[in-house]
């Protein structure tokens, strides 16, 4: 996982885990600002290319802190892009983001709180420098 410890990546992988074991979630990715995967897990038969998927990141996370600066906001937190048929929520985790997916619209609130949860706790221990 990039220029982590093994004991980083160990705790990472940690929260990765507690975080699936809690959701639904399809896909979840763990990324840099850059849409660098350092993590990538998919349920089977769920086609996404994880390289598309995380590359797709830094766009959102650009376009959203963009956003967020032109409304005079400050610290874009996450965001959630829903169709008609699935979601996807990136939501900023210190030094990195979490990005899952998800045909599942109905656990979306679920998702989110736990996206909230884990992601402020990854920040806590991994925060941007």
């Amino acid at each position: 996982m990039s220029d982590l410890t093994p004991d980083e990546a160990s705790a990472l992988s940690s929260f990765l885990g507690s975080i699936t074991e809690y959701s639904e979630l399809e896909a979840l990715a763990l990324i840099t600002r850059e849409g660098l995967r350092l993590a990538f897990s998919a349920i089977p038969g769920y086609n996404l290319d994880p390289d598309l998927f995380s590359s797709l990141s830094a766009v959102v996370v650009q376009s959203a802190s963009d956003a967020i600066e032109a409304l005079g906001f400050t610290n874009m937190l996450e965001v959630v892009l829903r169709g008609d048929n699935g979601f996807i929520i990136l939501s900023a985790a210190g030094r990195f983001f979490l990005m899952g997916a998800s045909r599942e619209t109905a656990d979306l609130g679920k998702i989110v709180k736990v996206f909230r949860y884990y992601s402020a706790e990854i920040a806590k221990r991994y925060p941007i420098v």
